[in-house]
């Protein structure tokens, strides 16, 4: 007789997005090590003094007991690993960590296996709540991400002939996967970034560096711009859609001076 109680597991998580759930619930958007991203509910969160509402906030690193479910799991119980709390009090580093977080949720699978992008989440997040550089982290994040995920914009050769690039400007094609040669550039309709040689140098040094190497790299204002012109659109490609978040990272770029959330803000 095969028994029909649940499953239960645990397993360390992410908590990427939440939103409220009937009267009390919190439907919950979770990155895990070995299940990828997974949802789950945690009955009776919003209550007051519930044993589980303190632990699942907005992009806590976190320790789970769960009750396995066809769709929805269910949360049994929740313990706090690391609260980032010098990030999550801040809106310039939450929106840089609403950021990351979605993307790592966009390029990752329901159910399947995602330790390196797990570790590289957690890692970034807690990078984030020290760093004096949240953009150069958030730029080296985006990088980063794309190579462990196997969608690594090509910047040594042409991505459309493979030939090796001569050290000078070029042009970056998303549609294509990378740079792109003055002999190749015209063969197509795709929207093409303009690349310095000074851009491409710094996204060659992104892409071979951990985040401590480059944490201190001085960006002139015009190659920030250009790196963040590609790797929006490289990353807009391989999800097929634009990050909802990278509005809200924007509009918080442009206020005049970014401090403490305001009231306790939440970002679902």
């Amino acid at each position: 007789m095969v028994s029909s109680r649940p499953r239960l597991f645990t397993t360390e998580a992410v908590v990427l997005r939440h939103s409220d759930l009937g009267e009390a619930d919190r439907l919950l958007w979770l990155l895990t090590p070995q299940r990828g991203v997974i949802r789950a509910t945690a009955r009776g969160a919003r209550k007051p003094g519930s044993k589980l509402g303190g632990h699942i906030d907005l992009l806590c690193h976190v320790k789970l007991s769960m009750r396995e479910g066809r769709e929805l799991h269910g949360v049994s119980q929740a313990d706090t690993v690391d609260a980032f709390r010098a990030m999550r009090t801040d809106i310039g580093r939450l929106s840089r960590g609403l950021y990351m977080a979605e993307l790592a949720q966009r390029v990752s699978v329901e159910d399947a296996p995602a330790p390196a992008v797990f570790r590289l989440l957690v890692n970034s997040l807690g990078w984030l709540a020290t760093t004096e550089n949240a953009d150069t982290l958030v730029r080296w994040f985006a990088l980063r991400l794309l190579t462990i995920t196997g969608f690594k914009p090509e910047f040594g050769a042409c991505a459309e002939c493979g030939d090796e690039l001569e050290p000078a400007d070029h042009v970056f094609s998303a549609e294509r996967g990378g740079l792109v040669c003055p002999r190749c550039r015209s063969q197509g309709s795709d929207v093409l970034q303009p690349a310095s040689l000074g851009t491409i140098k710094v996204l060659r040094h992104l892409a071979r560096s951990d985040f401590p190497a480059v944490s201190s790299l001085n960006i002139g204002s015009e190659e920030r711009r250009q790196i963040e012109r590609i790797l929006r659109s490289h990353t807009n490609s391989v999800i097929d859609r634009g990050v909802r978040s990278s509005a809200f990272l924007d509009e918080v770029r442009d206020w005049p001076e970014v401090g403490p959330v305001p009231g306790g803000m939440r970002a679902d």
